[in-house]
């Protein structure tokens, strides 16, 4: 319990530091999100949603190189679906505009070769975690978190993703009810260590309706449970129209290499979208066809790496 002295005190200092950031939370790296959420506000779980193909694990990603080695923000990836090889590959590629299979295969050309002997040190120097073990419960999860928080000073927590997460080792009959209870744990462990949670989520089946205009997800397409939109601060999706063979929108506006960030609940201000264009094959998100100067910083001008793990 706390004297509201305390926490006025608390808020005055949050506004004046959201006057001279515009911002009430840590900057995405993306600017029209952060238009729309105000960044990540410590405190919330913020759920990303989208079907198979959309690239939502790619888009985390992102948002880690974004926080991490552009902010020097610490933060953890937890991913229950990839191993440690394939999350660092992803990362390099985003970081580096390296295609994705040729890291995989080792096939990269000498310009991709001199990519990462310039850069490479940023990303072994961030401040960025990642856990990857082949099963999670959400118990585990919570112990994570604690020791990420308390040793490594950990800000946002990337969870990929809730439908692999149980709340005790094996099945349960009523996997409705587990998912309930697991999206309110997180929700509190949010609000307990004051931190972001970042959890993404697979949608029903219900988004690939042909009748629906671009296949446009809605918030009752979070798959398996009502509470992740109940519990999440933030819900948004994750949604290119190319790949269901939609090339132009209502407006006539080219929807080649687009993805679209639908804001679709944010209990702390706007809705709506945040137009970004993505290479696939690299697994970039960014803001315009030429805006590579995002990686300027990243990529030129930088000592000679230091050999060792991307985490």
């Amino acid at each position: 319990m706390k004297e509201i002295k305390e926490t006025i005190t608390n808020s005055v200092e949050k506004l004046q530091k959201a006057t001279l950031d515009y911002l009430i939370g840590i900057p995405t790296g993306f600017e029209r999100l952060d238009d729309i959420l105000g960044g990540f506000v410590e405190g919330t779980l913020v759920t990303i949603g989208g079907r198979t193909g959309m690239g939502k694990t790619a888009f985390a990603f992102n948002l880690l190189r974004n926080l991490s080695v552009d902010k020097n923000i610490p933060s953890l990836y937890i991913s229950l679906e990839s191993t440690e090889l394939l999350c660092t590959n992803m990362l390099i590629a985003c970081a580096f505009g390296i295609k994705y299979r040729a890291l995989l295969s080792g096939q990269l050309v000498a310009e991709e070769w001199e990519k990462l002997d310039k850069g490479l040190s940023a990303i072994t120097d961030a401040p960025a975690f990642l856990d990857a073990k082949p099963t999670y419960t959400i118990d585990d999860i919570c112990q994570t978190v604690e020791e990420a928080v308390q040793g490594h000073q950990v800000k946002v927590i990337f969870i990929d993703y809730l439908q692999l997460i149980f709340a005790k080792t094996g099945f349960t009959e009523n996997r409705y009810l587990e998912l309930n209870y697991i999206t309110r744990r997180l929700k509190a462990l949010a609000k307990e260590f004051n931190i972001t949670i970042v959890l993404l989520s697979q949608l029903n089946r219900n988004a690939e309706d042909e009748k629906r205009y671009e296949h446009r997800p809605v918030l009752t397409d979070l798959r398996d449970s009502g509470s992740i939109c109940d519990d999440s601060d933030v819900v948004c999706f994750v949604h290119r129209p190319e790949y269901y063979h939609i090339y132009q929108d209502e407006k006539g506006n080219d929807m080649h290499n687009v993805a679209l960030l639908i804001v679709a609940k944010n209990r702390l201000g706007n809705t709506g979208d945040a137009t970004l264009h993505v290479d696939m094959d690299s697994k970039r998100f960014f803001k315009n066809p030429l805006d590579d100067k995002m990686m300027g910083g990243l990529i030129n001008g930088l000592d000679d790496p230091i050999v060792g793990q991307p985490f």
